[in-house]
């Protein structure tokens, strides 16, 4: 499915939006992996995440560290990855922060919403 409806920066980067949440969740729902180029749009520099997003990820073995096959997985190219319990709707930007690796509480709280909202629509 293009992507092309997402709500976008003047430099083509993925931005937080209803376009975005929506696009997202739709792609996820039908079984597809999403990558975006996004960024929090912080002053005057933000923060660039190159975002990974699946769903549904057939499960064999023992899996520990608490992920389960049909929690969203988010990756964050060259920091982290963790799966998220599509359930919790209003999950704190402190828990994503500390499975994701990163810091930086105004990108917490713009990847927090960006999460949630995807979550919501799933």
């Amino acid at each position: 499915m293009p992507m092309s409806k997402m709500n976008k920066d003047r430099y083509g980067e993925v931005i937080n939006g209803e376009r975005t949440y929506d696009d997202i969740a739709e792609s996820l729902m039908e079984n597809d992996a999403v990558l975006i180029g996004w960024t929090d749009e912080a002053k005057p520099v933000g923060t660039h995440f190159d975002i990974l997003f699946t769903r549904k990820a057939v499960k064999e073995g023992t899996v520990q560290g608490g992920v389960r096959g049909g929690d969203l997985f988010v990756s964050i190219m060259r920091l982290g990855a963790f799966g998220f319990d599509i359930a919790n709707k209003d999950t704190a930007s402190g828990y994503y922060m500390e499975k994701l690796r990163f810091s930086g509480e105004e990108t917490g709280e713009k990847l927090a919403e960006l999460i949630n909202e995807i979550k919501k629509r799933i």
